[in-house]
């Protein structure tokens, strides 16, 4: 049994009904593999920093006065890591046996391996599908028409969350979910930390992206089985989130969608396209966002 040395990260903030299943089946299944346990958190307030101090001294835990975001969080992890092999990890989550184990036999198979992410399942254990393909223009306009949600199971028109994809078969992604990454040391040296103007939302579809243009292959493993709570770590605040997460859509079409080869006329015509896409995905955000804040305050 291979026993690379693993630095698991665990992003933390406000928590405290996750982190302790989180952190136990986490050791668990890090087992006798030689390995560190880092925490960065982000400023908790619930509690979850407290219960981490006295139920688990063993762990390197970064306490930062604020919250900084997803991204600066797990750059602050791959600074504090000493091993070759990083698990960057949610608190969200619950670790079945065996998935650490599963991930580092799929990148071992790998000739580049770029993220390695795990089978999801609820806490309920239904299968989620958590890949996804790179965003892109026609994707966006067929989730705000409602194409992808008449038709979830077309590559055409619900080609970004991967309606068409057999999540029960291992092969290679574009984005596995960034919920549980492994990924290598090389890779990180390779392409740099990730992008922190995406603080909390897009900030693993973009490294995803990096890792491919780089020439490196992200992989989708279903040997490996990782219990997601689905936005565990943002649904109390669901109607912020829904604007900075269409912002940062925005910000990601911008970056990459416009990087387009072609005559010049090509190149003028479609410069204007990213300014339209964040006019459309503000116009989409205000009703979602005033859905939700009712919601919660009633």
């Amino acid at each position: 049994m291979d026993k690379t040395p693993v630095s698991a990260i665990v992003i933390s903030y406000n928590g405290l009904r996750f982190i302790a299943d989180c952190l136990t089946t986490l050791k668990t299944d890090l087992g006798d593999r030689p390995h560190e346990i880092i925490i960065v958190d982000n400023h908790s307030t619930d509690g979850a920093l407290e219960y981490i101090e006295q139920h688990h001294p063993d762990v390197i835990l970064i306490k930062n006065d604020r919250n900084l975001g997803f991204a600066r969080a797990v750059n602050q992890g791959i600074e504090a890591a000493r091993h070759d092999y990083l698990w960057i990890l949610n608190q969200d989550i619950r670790i079945r046996a065996g998935c650490l184990d599963a991930l580092m036999v799929c990148a071992a198979k790998l000739p580049r391996p770029g993220v390695i992410g795990p089978m999801f399942v609820g806490f309920d254990g239904r299968l989620q599908f958590s890949c996804r393909r790179f965003p892109r223009y026609h994707h966006l306009l067929f989730e705000l028409l409602g194409l992808a949600y008449l038709f979830p199971r077309s590559r055409l028109f619900n080609g970004w969350k991967m309606g068409d994809f057999d999540h029960t078969v291992s092969a290679t992604v574009e984005q596995p979910m960034g919920a549980a990454m492994l990924i290598s040391r090389s890779a990180i040296s390779d392409i740099g930390l990730m992008d922190e103007s995406f603080g909390i939302f897009f900030n693993d579809v973009d490294y995803c992206r990096r890792l491919q243009e780089a020439g490196y292959v992200n992989y989708y493993c279903v040997g490996g089985v990782i219990e997601h709570y689905v936005g565990g770590s943002v649904s109390r605040r669901k109607a912020g989130m829904i604007w900075l997460s269409h912002i940062s859509m925005y910000r990601y079409l911008k970056k990459w969608e416009n990087r387009r080869q072609g005559s010049r006329l090509v190149r003028l015509l479609w410069a204007p396209l990213p300014y339209l896409a964040g006019l459309l995905l503000i116009l989409a955000a205000i009703p979602r966002s005033i859905f939700h804040y009712y919601r919660s305050s009633i």
